[in-house]
């Protein structure tokens, strides 16, 4: 079990892993409403503009390569992530530290999806509920 400061109490989902299914059914499904396709792909807009904000900034600090690898760490969902050690020494460190890392891109995808969220909503306090119509959207 993962320490809780980790996220052990805590259950990751993938929007990332979502995604594909989520935009292909709004283009394939013809009885898809004009609301619901624009929830699809507004929710879409969120997941990959988060996701390259944080991609980006971990670029500028000459991360991009430990972004790439740690990403299948962070998406969650049913998808197996790869084996700790072997991506450990990929990128030539530990596996406690490529843990640390794995948390530390956790916070910030948080971070920026947060941020996604907040820039759509006039009021802060609205945040968390539409952070969760982002995932009811993509997980339906």
């Amino acid at each position: 079990m993962r320490a809780i400061k980790r996220g052990g109490n805590y259950q990751f989902v993938s929007f990332d892993l979502h995604l594909p299914q989520a935009e292909a059914s709004m283009y394939a499904t013809a009885h898809l409403s004009d609301v619901n396709a624009y929830d699809v792909a507004w929710a879409s807009a969120i997941v990959t503009r988060a996701w390259k904000n944080v991609r980006e900034r971990c670029a500028t600090e000459g991360k991009r390569e430990w972004v790439d690898q740690l990403r299948p760490f962070v998406a969650g969902g049913t998808a197996l992530p790869p084996n700790q050690e072997e991506v450990a020494k990929q990128l030539g460190t530990s596996v406690e530290t490529l843990r640390v890392w794995v948390t530390r891109l956790r916070q910030r995808y948080r971070n920026a999806l947060r941020a996604e969220v907040a820039s759509t909503v006039s009021n802060p306090a609205e945040i968390d509920t539409e952070l969760h119509h982002v995932y009811q959207i993509l997980t339906s």
